[in-house]
């Protein structure tokens, strides 16, 4: 699912994706246990809402990576204020 998922990603137009494209690829690569490609198109995402960010931070804790997990959550507040769904 989640290759699928990437690949449909990347064959659709960037004036077209949006928050919700981010975020279900995200998810996608999350329950596939892509964490790097997840990692790849995070970096790539110009405009990080809080569904994006916490979609990244569930993707990095199931995959046992809690420190980054930790670290992300703690970049988002650097700037924002915290998010239930993120804990």
């Amino acid at each position: 699912m989640g290759i699928q998922a990437i690949d449909i990603y990347r064959q659709i137009s960037l004036d077209l994706i949006d928050a919700i494209t981010h975020t279900c690829t995200l998810n996608a690569c999350s329950h596939s246990g892509l964490v790097q490609e997840a990692l790849s198109i995070f970096e790539n995402i110009q405009i990080k809402t809080v569904s994006i960010y916490t979609t990244m931070i569930d993707c990095l804790s199931r995959a046992s990576l809690s420190q980054e997990a930790q670290n992300l959550q703690e970049e988002y507040e650097r700037s924002h204020p915290p998010s239930l769904p993120m804990y």
